[in-house]
């Protein structure tokens, strides 16, 4: 590969789902050692470009991709991929929850084997362990993929396509490989990206963050519905002029003043709540409130969110709502009594992938729609899709599998089924998490909505920045216990960050 031959070049690639173009027509370069990010709203044809590029999905015909020089015939595997030197991370990491570190790791790859075949276990693992050291973890490369907390599994998948660049290296995609990593961790992944442009490898990089694109890529392609609408040097930006690209409108803030009055009896009461990593932690909030929780990736928020809804065991402490003592032992006993809960892990826990988003909105409701001892069908998809075109989730089909549907909009599916619940009470653990800049905005209109109607919102979130936009107070977490509760003057970005970094 010559200096002057993009290690990606990609010409007129266009894909098609049942008649929707999803792709048209997008052309993209990416130099040898560029950090070239990728942008655009949820359902922009980000990740739909990612899975043609990796062989998982097969472009239409016409399209040309190139990897340093040499015509990639398509449609391709994971495999020619490999071949050709491109390692990706995928939105959904790309990992087998039932497998192992090690196994994970070499898949597609293969196992060393001895010479009868046997495979050389202690060698694999060993090289696993030092690749993990290599990246500053000491992850036990026996411990099965779903025992590790979402950041390890994050490093384990980037770990994994970093390895995979060793022999051939052009290219390295990172499909929003920092949306569940801790600060510190996000600062090894820029150095590992860094150090992967250094020595001449291409980099493409998705996210929403768009701080993220500022601080580490060099140039940025915009992509809205499906077409490239151009790409940019960053330095050459504002932040306010990528949104404006990304989503083609101007976007205010998102903190219009509450006009709901909050009553001065507490919703909800909290007394000293223990569980596994949660100590001792003490708070109220009122009809009327959004009140923040913040924390880093393991300081109790999401646990906090779980002893609520009953989806976690307490071992201490008592829980009042509506003036009445409550103890959930399962979610359904939460929900009967008006409580909602948008968690943190949508693919894990959050909806049903094969099933379509009118099943996944109306399953917490079903029996509205039963009619003389069956269902009615035409009701149920009738009401879904009126929910779906209100939350604006795209597209308004209410038939098709949550799967199909970008990230954004499953998200905004996802806050649809609550919010038609008219719960009192509406815990929403990282409800933007993997959502873009559009879609962020909406959901956050969406809660100051429904708390402006007198629903209390109970928000936990790792974005400082929003909290202190949105929040009436923020309570911050550190190693599970309650550090302090900010108001006024006090409630900024840079007041949370102090607490919640404090060692």
């Amino acid at each position: 590969m010559t200096e002057r031959e993009p290690a990606l070049s990609v010409r007129d690639l266009s894909k098609t789902f049942t008649g929707q173009r999803a792709l048209d027509k997008v052309c993209m370069e990416v130099l040898p050692g560029e950090v070239h990010a990728l942008v655009g709203q949820n359902g922009s044809g980000k990740s739909t470009l990612i899975k043609c590029l990796s062989g998982y999905q097969s472009p239409d015909p016409g399209g040309q991709i190139s990897v340093a020089g040499v015509r990639v015939q398509t449609p391709l595997s994971a495999a020619d991929a490999a071949h050709h030197g491109m390692a990706f991370v995928h939105q959904d990491l790309g990992i087998v929850q039932s497998l192992t570190v090690l196994e994970n790791f070499c898949l597609g790859r293969g196992f060393s084997t001895g010479p009868i075949g046997n495979i050389r276990w202690r060698v694999e693992a060993q090289r696993v362990r030092r690749l993990l050291a290599d990246f500053g973890h000491d992850i036990d490369p026996r411990v099965e993929m779903r025992r590790l907390s979402s950041s390890d599994r994050t490093i384990v998948a980037i770990v994994r396509a970093l390895a995979a660049l060793e022999h051939q290296p052009h290219l390295l995609v990172l499909d929003e490989p920092t949306a569940a990593l801790p600060k510190v961790e996000v600062d090894f992944l820029f150095a590992a990206v860094r150090n992967a442009a250094s020595r001449g490898i291409g980099i493409i990089y998705v996210s929403h963050r768009l701080e993220e694109v500022f601080l580490l890529a060099d140039r940025v392609t915009v992509l809205r519905d499906g077409v490239r609408v151009g790409t940019f040097r960053v330095a050459d930006l504002t932040e306010n002029d990528l949104v404006e690209l990304i989503t083609g409108r101007k976007i205010g803030e998102y903190s219009p003043p509450t006009t709901w009055a909050a009553e001065k009896d507490p919703l909800i009461e909290v007394e000293n709540l223990s569980g596994a990593r949660l100590k001792g932690v003490s708070f109220s909030a009122r009809r009327g409130e959004v009140v923040g929780v913040a924390g880093l990736l393991g300081s109790g928020c999401s646990e906090l969110a779980r002893l609520i809804f009953g989806a976690d065991v307490r071992q201490d402490g008592t829980i009042r709502f509506k003036g009445n003592q409550v103890n959930y032992r399962i979610p359904s006993q939460a929900i009967k009594d008006g409580i909602g809960m948008i968690s943190e892990d949508r693919r894990l826990d959050g909806y049903f992938s094969r099933l379509s988003v009118r099943e996944n909105i109306s399953i917490t409701d079903l029996r509205r729609f039963w009619k003389r001892g069956r269902l009615d069908r035409g009701a149920e998809r009738r009401e879904i899709a009126a929910l779906m075109r209100e939350f604006q989730v795209h597209p308004p089909d209410p038939d098709r599998r949550m799967a199909d549907f970008s990230g954004g909009n499953q998200q905004k599916a996802l806050v649809a089924k609550w919010v038609r619940l008219k719960p009192d009470l509406l815990i929403c653990d990282e409800p933007v998490v993997g959502v873009d800049i559009g879609s962020k905005v909406d959901i956050y209109r969406i809660l100051e909505r429904i708390a402006a109607e007198g629903a209390t919102v109970l928000l936990m979130s790792t974005e400082f920045k929003d909290l202190a936009a949105l929040c009436d107070r923020v309570i911050v977490l550190n190693k599970g216990r309650i550090v302090g509760e900010l108001v006024g003057a006090h409630l900024t970005k840079e007041c949370i960050a102090r607490l919640a970094y404090a060692s």
